[in-house]
């Protein structure tokens, strides 16, 4: 005896409703997706029996199939490097997240969010198997910190529109992104510590150096006053230990500027070690929001990101791509906000 399971029950189509109806399938189609100047007048009386029969039989339109026939699917992808869906809402990617959102609603745009490329060792991928997986969106946007580069190359040279959040610079291809403008917003905390009696700063910050590295670390050095002294240390934040600490202290400087928020926490806990307090005997200025629980950063001198507003314009920036594929739209350095904190005084 052979046990088999239930039958699955077979889709309703569009023949299934022109049938119930009494008419062509052609004139479903056209009650389903009416057109401007569609050659096929459907009747009041026959619409509303291809109604009636799509609610007896359960019919819903294949929305996808009916994009791919009008050559677009109004669908935006979103592709993340990192496990960015917050659990928290206080997770350093969610504004984004509601900034797509919103710029999507306001676009007519649906969102697919795509988790499932993950390679073997854990990094997610666009091409995980040698396809790209976001092809069944008409153009994504990108978030997280260690974009592969490669895969970015890729998109550039398959045509696929999409736009980064954070700069990216990619030899041979073009990427479109929406990018925080660190360079200028680093340059004027400069000029707010040298206001404030500061004359010996260091920027601490991550050994590995993207683009937004570069940005904030040109914004320090290129402040052009010739009574300061700029240095850069470029250390992880677990080799902020005593010693460090000894050299920092015995530099004379006087306020450090923080890259990331770990190098902030490490360089106070060290600090707290020899009785030492911020600002008290150095002051910290925070250059990144921490990524989870944002209430730990409220009481950090700090620059602020406006990420929703981000994530908006880069929806805006890929229906451009999409709409107009041989125009490439301008790249936009969003300015960022300064937030006086407890942990920057005068001297």
């Amino acid at each position: 005896m052979t046990l088999t399971g239930p039958k699955r029950a077979r889709r309703v189509t569009q023949s299934d409703v022109a049938a119930m109806a009494g008419v062509s399938t052609a004139v479903v189609s056209a009650v389903i997706s009416p057109k401007p100047g569609k050659t096929i007048r459907v009747g009041e009386e026959a619409e509303k029996r291809v109604r009636a029969a799509m609610e007896a039989l359960g019919y819903a339109p294949d929305v996808v199939a009916q994009s791919l026939a009008g050559g677009r699917r109004n669908i935006i992808g979103v592709f993340t490097y990192e496990a960015v869906f917050p659990a928290d809402r206080k997770n350093f990617f969610y504004p984004f997240l509601l900034g797509i959102e919103r710029g999507a609603m306001r676009s007519g745009q649906d969102l697919l969010l795509f988790t499932s490329s993950t390679l073997e060792k854990g990094r997610r991928s666009i091409f995980p198997k040698g396809t790209n997986r976001m092809g069944i969106a008409d153009g994504a946007i990108l978030l997280g910190a260690a974009q592969d580069k490669d895969d970015l190359k890729r998109l550039c040279d398959i045509g696929f529109p999409f736009v980064t959040i954070g700069r990216r610079e990619v030899e041979g291809g073009h990427v479109s992104w929406v990018a925080p403008d660190y360079r200028s917003a680093v340059s004027d905390v400069v000029t707010r510590c040298r206001a404030m009696g500061h004359r010996a700063l260091m920027l601490i910050g991550e050994r590995e150096v993207r683009e937004q590295n570069e940005d904030r670390e040109r914004g320090f050095l290129e402040n052009g006053h010739d009574d300061l002294t700029l240095s850069v240390e470029r250390i992880a934040p677990e080799e902020i230990i005593p010693a460090w600490i000894d050299d920092l202290l015995k530099s004379g400087t006087t306020v450090v500027l923080a890259e990331t928020f770990a190098h902030a926490v490490a360089l106070e806990r060290q600090l707290a070690a020899r009785g030492l307090t911020i600002p008290d005997n150095i002051s910290v200025v925070a250059l990144a929001a921490p990524l989870f629980d944002e209430a730990e950063g409220e009481r950090w001198t700090r620059i602020s990101i406006p990420r929703e507003e981000m994530g908006e314009r880069a929806v805006e920036t890929l229906i451009a791509k999409i709409r107009e594929p041989g125009k490439v739209p301008e790249n936009i350095m969003q300015p960022l906000g300064y937030v006086p904190g407890e942990t920057l005084k005068a001297i």
